[in-house]
């Protein structure tokens, strides 16, 4: 069993099984990218002559081929958060991820991992109770909520449909999260002002426009 300090040693040791998987649709994978940076300030205001979005960080950023158009990619923000015992609560993350939305994400997800020393009885409380949030109130946020076992397996607790005490492996998740999250799409990228931001996005991320 590993067990981590913090949910940056996480992110990184998920970014590092997530880049050995075998799987053509992701395309990049980014962690704790600092969008408030003076590079990000300076592009954005000589290009659009205004105040740059709010300061921001993202825990991890995936970039997928997209399913609906091939020909276009998928850039999908998460927001992580560990769960070590019951010091946290249930619905940490969701003001962050909702943030993200206004950069211009294609997808925004947030992602509850528990240890394995959490019990099932904790795991199943915390995580019905952020879906009941983000569901009641129709929040355009993919939500996963995963056990993390075995070294980097995953038992699923949501989405409810892969629900299943089965140990997935990180290819398995990787996948669900490109499907789930194409079904739920950011809808502020109707917005004239967020289309301008998913391209300054992209120019941080150095993908080309």
């Amino acid at each position: 069993m590993i067990e981590y300090n913090n949910e940056k040693k996480l992110v990184k040791s998920l970014k590092k099984t997530f880049e050995k998987i075998d799987y053509p649709l992701l395309k990049k994978i980014y962690v704790h990218i600092n969008l408030s940076t003076n590079k990000f300030h300076e592009i954005w205001s000589e290009w659009w002559e205004s105040e740059p979005p709010p300061r921001l960080e993202v825990d991890m950023i995936l970039v997928f081929e997209d399913l609906q158009n091939p020909k276009e990619i998928f850039i999908v923000g998460v927001e992580t958060k560990y769960f070590k015992g019951k010091k946290r609560n249930f619905y940490e993350g969701i003001q962050q991820v909702l943030s993200f939305g206004l950069f211009g994400f294609d997808s925004l997800l947030l992602w509850h991992i528990f240890s394995e020393n959490v019990t099932n009885k904790i795991t199943d409380g915390y995580i019905r109770s952020a879906r009941e949030i983000i569901e009641g109130y129709n929040l355009p946020v993919s939500y996963f909520g995963t056990k993390l076992v075995d070294g980097l397996h995953f038992e699923f607790f949501s989405p409810r449909e892969e629900y299943s005490s089965i140990q997935r492996e990180a290819r398995y998740v990787l996948q669900s999260i490109h499907k789930t999250c194409d079904g739920k799409r950011n809808p502020l990228l109707d917005r004239e002002e967020t289309e301008k931001r998913k391209k300054m996005l992209k120019i941080i991320l150095k993908i080309p426009v």
